[in-house]
């Protein structure tokens, strides 16, 4: 069978956070056994090759860009020893002048003892860190990691927070040497599903992303699933004096302009495109975090709003990562984007909590609140006419309902002639749903909480992510999940709102920008075509 394997790009700080949940999820899931049923393809998503040193390696089919003085312990070169590339000369006799390494936390010098005998102890994630790779568990490819040098991390002076600066970059020497990293990954493939590309959307690396997105949509013909990203909080938010609300007000200014521009280039560049974030309004100040039934996370922590976003990413992809699943990433694409409708929403119902002692046809019939929570900034998913991708894992099939001698009132209600979870959601969004078309992928393995997920569930739940019967002392090891894509008219009040907000702002007072190249035409061009966009959203829907 082919592997169709897909190249992920990671553009920005918080993303690269998003990216370390990601990917440590996807290595500490990693069965060494053969005892484990795995039901998902890795390969997909992993290369193997051989490093200097004749070792077997199998590291993510990854590329990632940061700024210069983010990596803190992590070396540029990934991690491990070098693989041999036959465009690389060797040097001999060549003295390397290095700065000395920060100092690793105890998380990540356990993992270089014990490796994954670390997911067995407790840390303190939430004091110690600092920056994303502070928690990343797997090793990288030696071309992975790309420092953008012009920039300082954290430099509050000269920061790379325009759009038109990462355009800027990208159309040097930084884009020659990421896409000619690209080259060489795709050139690897054999049968290639496409390209997942996970960016921050609110500074420079928007403009870099797009830049890229750019370069692919020409150069490849694959499909390009995009999740522009917004951050869950920023430290300008709660100012305290006029000075700094000024301030803060223009950062935000500067923020909804570099989302605007995104959002119009990828209607124009990416095969499908779902902003998300783990707030409420996403621009004008995040907004009040989203709400999650059995989580307490602290919004400004980026170690824990990125975990859920990684946890729905995850989640999401199952459907064409799975080795049982037929639908590829352009089958996604295909399904979601009807008459132009690039732009999706996405949301996540974490932990799926079913009481231990409750079946599932009871909690469905039952519950009076949706099932999920919206992931995308301004967007309240509609209950009718819409196109919805439902991904659901971790419910188990002795959980559907009671068997016949116990079934008493169960027998009276339709969805106990269902004989699978798949076919019971299917019954209960049919029902949910008026005029709407839903596909529903059913994976039999939860979401695995391993160290360093943060722990931040409630002491209600069980270790297997189920509400106890009674105070639950154990630690929780995995859950239930639902996660989906969701598409139709009301994605039109999404797009409305930033084009409403972003038109408010004066072309005069955007200084940095014209600075950096943009012009008052082609700023008022890109806010016109995001409201041509919009109108793909506001014509009668027929399935």
């Amino acid at each position: 069978m082919a592997t169709r394997e897909i190249l992920t790009l990671q553009f920005g700080h918080y993303t690269n956070y998003i990216g370390a949940h990601f990917w440590n999820t996807q290595e500490l899931s990693f069965d060494y056994t053969g005892l484990k049923k795995t039901e998902v393809n890795h390969d997909i998503l992993y290369r193997e090759g051989e490093n200097g040193k004749g070792e077997t390696t199998y590291t993510p089919r990854l590329l990632l860009a940061d700024l210069k003085g983010s990596l803190k312990t992590l070396p540029v070169s990934g991690g491990l020893p070098e693989e041999s590339d036959p465009d690389h000369l060797e040097w001999e006799n060549v003295d390397k002048v290095e700065e000395p390494a920060p100092q690793k936390n105890q998380y990540l010098v356990d993992i270089d003892s014990e490796g994954p005998a670390a997911a067995e102890k407790t840390y303190n994630f939430e004091e110690e860190v600092k920056t994303w790779t502070d928690f990343i568990y797997p090793r990288l490819h030696s071309r992975s990691v790309n420092v953008i040098k012009e920039y300082n991390h954290g430099d509050e002076n000269e920061g790379f927070d325009i759009y038109n600066s990462g355009t800027a970059l990208w159309k040097h020497d930084f884009g020659d040497t990421f896409s000619d990293n690209i080259r060489k990954y795709v050139e690897e493939c054999d049968s290639m599903q496409g390209f997942q590309v996970n960016f921050d959307c609110i500074d420079g690396f928007s403009g870099m992303a797009m830049g890229c997105i750019e370069y692919l949509a020409d150069e490849y013909t694959k499909p390009i699933v995009a999740y522009p990203i917004i951050p869950s909080y920023f430290p300008d938010n709660n100012p305290s004096t006029q000075e700094e609300r000024d301030k803060s007000n223009l950062k935000d200014s500067t923020r909804l302009v570099n989302l605007a521009l995104s959002l119009q280039a990828l209607s124009e560049h990416a095969t499908l495109f779902v902003p998300l974030c783990t707030s409420e309004k996403g621009w004008r100040k995040p907004g009040n975090p989203r709400s999650f039934e059995y989580i307490n996370y602290n919004p400004q922590l980026y170690y824990h709003s990125s975990a859920l976003l990684a946890t729905a990413i995850d989640t999401l992809s199952q459907k064409y990562r799975h080795k049982s699943n037929i639908h590829t990433m352009s089958d996604i694409c295909a399904d979601m984007t009807g008459y132009g409708r690039k732009m999706a929403a996405a949301s996540l119902g974490m932990p799926f909590a079913l009481n231990e002692s409750q079946y599932l046809i009871d909690f469905l019939n039952n519950t009076t609140k949706p099932i999920y929570t919206s992931l995308t900034p301004s967007c309240k998913i509609a209950s009718d006419k819409l196109f919805q991708l439902i991904t659901v894992r971790g419910i188990p099939e002795s959980y559907l309902k009671a068997p016949l001698k116990e079934a008493k009132e169960q027998m009276n209600l339709p969805a106990y002639r269902c004989n699978s979870v798949k076919e019971m959601f299917e019954l209960y969004f049919q029902a949910s749903n008026f005029l709407s078309a839903t596909n529903v992928t059913v994976c039999e393995q939860p979401f695995e909480l391993k160290t360093p997920y943060p722990q931040f569930f409630s002491k209600d739940l069980n270790k297997y992510g189920f509400v106890a019967s009674d105070s639950s002392q154990e630690r929780i090891e995995s859950c239930a999940v639902v996660a989906g894509y969701h598409n139709g008219n009301f994605m039109a009040d999404t797009i409305e709102k930033v084009h409403r907000e972003v038109s408010r702002i004066q072309f005069a007072k955007l200084h940095k920008f014209r600075q950096e190249g943009l012009e008052a035409a082609d700023y008022k061009e890109s806010l016109d075509k995001l409201a041509e966009f919009k109108d793909n959203y506001e014509d009668d829907f027929e399935l």
